[in-house]
């Protein structure tokens, strides 16, 4: 298993008149990932200009990912997420691969 970070952004697109419902649950998980995940890294939230929602993170290894992945929490808010009809298609992940730039002077 690597021992090197994984990065990825998670899009994810609301149901029409979705929006504010999924902000308000999105900014309670990303508390409980702050609380409960200490290997996950980074977690910071934004949303498009009236649009879709992106998640950037940074997870310690591929086991932390995986972790976050299967956690009661995340199983939860996927299965709150269906049941309200909350987003218009499934998210979008995209692991991504570093290959330049600087996170801070």
């Amino acid at each position: 298993m690597s021992d090197q970070h994984v990065d990825l952004v998670a899009i994810m697109t609301p149901a029409p008149g979705k929006s504010e419902r999924m902000k308000e649950e999105l900014l309670k998980f990303s508390k409980m990932v702050h609380e409960k995940e200490p290997e996950t890294l980074r977690y910071h939230l934004h949303q498009e200009e009236g649009g879709d929602f992106v998640l950037i993170e940074r997870y310690l290894n591929q086991r932390a990912f995986e972790n976050h992945m299967t956690s009661p929490d995340f199983q939860n808010l996927m299965k709150l997420g269906a049941e309200e009809q909350l987003l218009s298609k499934p998210p979008e992940l995209k692991k991504l691969t570093p290959i330049g730039g600087y996170e801070s002077k």
